[in-house]
Protein backbone atom coordinates (compact mmCIF):
# COMPACT_ATOMS: atom_id res chain seq x y z
CA UNK A 1 0.00 0.00 0.00
CA UNK A 2 1.70 3.15 -1.04
CA UNK A 3 0.97 6.55 0.68
CA UNK A 4 -1.36 7.85 -1.62
CA UNK A 5 -3.68 4.70 -1.39
CA UNK A 6 -4.00 5.19 2.46
CA UNK A 7 -7.50 6.68 3.44
CA UNK A 8 -8.46 9.77 5.25
CA UNK A 9 -9.53 7.35 7.88
CA UNK A 10 -5.57 5.71 8.18
CA UNK A 11 -3.88 8.71 8.54
CA UNK A 12 -6.38 10.79 11.40
CA UNK A 13 -5.88 7.22 13.16
CA UNK A 14 -1.74 7.54 12.44
CA UNK A 15 -2.12 11.11 13.35
CA UNK A 16 -3.62 10.11 16.59
CA UNK A 17 -2.15 8.17 18.38
CA UNK A 18 0.15 9.83 20.05
CA UNK A 19 -2.71 11.41 21.77
CA UNK A 20 -4.06 7.85 22.93
CA UNK A 21 -3.48 7.37 26.39
CA UNK A 22 -1.49 5.17 27.83
CA UNK A 23 -2.20 1.51 29.12
CA UNK A 24 -2.70 1.85 32.92
CA UNK A 25 -3.89 -2.27 34.12
CA UNK A 26 -2.75 -3.67 37.15
CA UNK A 27 -3.53 -7.45 36.14
CA UNK A 28 -1.17 -9.73 34.44
CA UNK A 29 -1.37 -9.83 30.41
CA UNK A 30 1.25 -11.09 27.52
CA UNK A 31 2.17 -8.23 25.35
CA UNK A 32 2.78 -9.66 21.79
CA UNK A 33 3.99 -6.72 19.49
CA UNK A 34 3.57 -7.48 15.65
CA UNK A 35 5.80 -5.86 13.11
CA UNK A 36 3.94 -5.45 9.30
CA UNK A 37 1.90 -8.40 7.75
CA UNK A 38 4.25 -11.03 6.19
CA UNK A 39 2.15 -13.56 3.66
CA UNK A 40 3.18 -16.79 5.10
CA UNK A 41 1.07 -20.13 5.22
CA UNK A 42 1.49 -21.89 8.45
CA UNK A 43 0.10 -24.04 11.32
CA UNK A 44 -1.31 -22.96 14.22
CA UNK A 45 -2.63 -24.48 17.32
CA UNK A 46 -5.81 -26.54 17.41
CA UNK A 47 -4.81 -27.66 13.79
CA UNK A 48 -5.84 -24.81 11.54
CA UNK A 49 -3.98 -22.65 9.24
CA UNK A 50 -3.47 -18.96 9.07
CA UNK A 51 -2.61 -17.13 5.75
CA UNK A 52 0.32 -14.73 7.17
CA UNK A 53 1.63 -13.38 10.01
CA UNK A 54 2.18 -9.48 11.85
CA UNK A 55 -0.65 -6.62 11.11
CA UNK A 56 -2.36 -5.23 7.80
CA UNK A 57 -2.09 -1.53 7.93
CA UNK A 58 -5.65 -1.64 7.09
CA UNK A 59 -6.27 -2.88 10.07
CA UNK A 60 -5.51 0.24 11.78
CA UNK A 61 -9.38 1.61 11.35
CA UNK A 62 -11.19 0.23 14.05
CA UNK A 63 -14.21 -0.20 11.81
CA UNK A 64 -12.22 -2.55 9.92
CA UNK A 65 -9.71 -3.65 12.61
CA UNK A 66 -12.89 -5.42 14.23
CA UNK A 67 -13.53 -7.55 11.33
CA UNK A 68 -10.50 -9.25 11.60
CA UNK A 69 -9.92 -9.68 15.29
CA UNK A 70 -9.62 -13.70 14.31
CA UNK A 71 -6.59 -13.05 11.58
CA UNK A 72 -5.01 -11.30 14.19
CA UNK A 73 -5.85 -13.43 16.73
CA UNK A 74 -4.11 -15.62 14.49
CA UNK A 75 -1.44 -13.73 14.02
CA UNK A 76 -0.85 -13.27 17.96
CA UNK A 77 -1.27 -17.11 18.88
CA UNK A 78 1.86 -18.51 17.61
CA UNK A 79 4.99 -18.97 17.46
CA UNK A 80 6.98 -17.82 20.44
CA UNK A 81 10.06 -18.38 22.65
CA UNK A 82 8.15 -18.18 25.89
CA UNK A 83 7.75 -20.67 28.86
CA UNK A 84 3.86 -21.93 29.27
CA UNK A 85 4.95 -22.48 32.95
CA UNK A 86 6.48 -18.70 33.11
CA UNK A 87 2.68 -17.51 31.60
CA UNK A 88 0.69 -19.78 34.37
CA UNK A 89 2.85 -18.85 37.52
CA UNK A 90 2.24 -15.13 36.46
CA UNK A 91 -1.40 -15.57 36.25
CA UNK A 92 -1.30 -14.45 32.62
CA UNK A 93 -4.81 -15.31 31.34
CA UNK A 94 -4.99 -12.89 28.22
CA UNK A 95 -3.13 -11.91 25.39
CA UNK A 96 -2.98 -8.15 23.90
CA UNK A 97 -1.68 -7.87 20.40
CA UNK A 98 0.30 -4.55 19.45
CA UNK A 99 1.13 -2.54 16.75
CA UNK A 100 3.28 0.49 16.73
CA UNK A 101 3.26 0.69 20.61
CA UNK A 102 -0.51 0.82 20.36
CA UNK A 103 -2.72 -2.27 21.94
CA UNK A 104 -5.29 -3.51 19.09
CA UNK A 105 -6.54 -6.44 19.88
CA UNK A 106 -7.29 -9.13 23.05
CA UNK A 107 -7.45 -12.73 23.36
CA UNK A 108 -8.06 -14.84 26.24
CA UNK A 109 -6.05 -18.00 25.89
CA UNK A 110 -7.86 -21.10 25.85
CA UNK A 111 -7.23 -23.38 29.14
CA UNK A 112 -4.92 -26.48 28.29
CA UNK A 113 -4.46 -25.91 24.65
CA UNK A 114 -0.65 -25.10 24.44
CA UNK A 115 1.30 -26.46 21.57
CA UNK A 116 5.40 -26.29 20.99
CA UNK A 117 7.00 -27.28 17.67
CA UNK A 118 10.52 -26.85 17.27
CA UNK A 119 12.79 -25.08 14.51
CA UNK A 120 15.95 -27.17 14.05
CA UNK A 121 17.65 -24.37 11.96
CA UNK A 122 16.54 -21.44 14.36
CA UNK A 123 19.50 -18.71 13.59
CA UNK A 124 19.76 -18.91 17.81
CA UNK A 125 20.56 -22.51 18.14
CA UNK A 126 16.71 -22.47 20.09
CA UNK A 127 14.06 -23.72 17.97
CA UNK A 128 11.64 -24.48 20.71
CA UNK A 129 8.00 -22.63 20.34
CA UNK A 130 5.13 -22.16 21.81
CA UNK A 131 1.59 -21.59 20.75
CA UNK A 132 -2.02 -21.61 22.01
CA UNK A 133 -6.01 -21.41 20.94
CA UNK A 134 -7.66 -18.41 21.67
CA UNK A 135 -11.22 -16.75 22.20
CA UNK A 136 -11.72 -13.23 21.13
CA UNK A 137 -12.68 -10.45 23.60
CA UNK A 138 -14.18 -7.90 21.92
CA UNK A 139 -16.18 -6.34 24.55
CA UNK A 140 -16.41 -6.30 28.37
CA UNK A 141 -14.59 -4.05 31.33
CA UNK A 142 -10.79 -6.17 30.41
CA UNK A 143 -11.54 -4.93 26.33
CA UNK A 144 -12.25 -1.56 27.16
CA UNK A 145 -9.46 -1.21 30.07
CA UNK A 146 -6.74 -2.59 27.52
CA UNK A 147 -8.01 -1.91 23.68
CA UNK A 148 -11.12 0.12 24.11
CA UNK A 149 -12.03 1.80 21.15
CA UNK A 150 -8.17 3.30 19.85
CA UNK A 151 -5.78 1.51 22.11
CA UNK A 152 -3.58 1.99 24.25
CA UNK A 153 0.35 3.04 24.33
CA UNK A 154 2.92 0.70 25.24
CA UNK A 155 6.33 1.53 25.49
CA UNK A 156 8.44 0.30 22.66
CA UNK A 157 10.79 -2.31 23.03
CA UNK A 158 12.59 -2.92 20.04
CA UNK A 159 14.22 -5.52 20.79
CA UNK A 160 11.49 -7.81 22.26
CA UNK A 161 8.28 -9.01 20.55
CA UNK A 162 6.33 -10.25 23.45
CA UNK A 163 6.59 -9.13 27.17
CA UNK A 164 4.94 -9.32 30.12
CA UNK A 165 2.73 -7.12 31.62
CA UNK A 166 3.27 -4.87 34.41
CA UNK A 167 6.74 -4.79 33.98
Amino acid sequence: MTKDEISPDVLRQVADEEAIPVLEYDEPLLIITLGDWVDDESDIPGGGTRQGYGYKREWLESSVRKQHYREIGESTCSWWKLSEDSIQQKGIEYVVAAYRGVTRALFRIKPDTWEETFEPDADDGHGRRIGWQFDIVDSGDIFDQVIGEHGHRVEPRPTQNQRYWPW
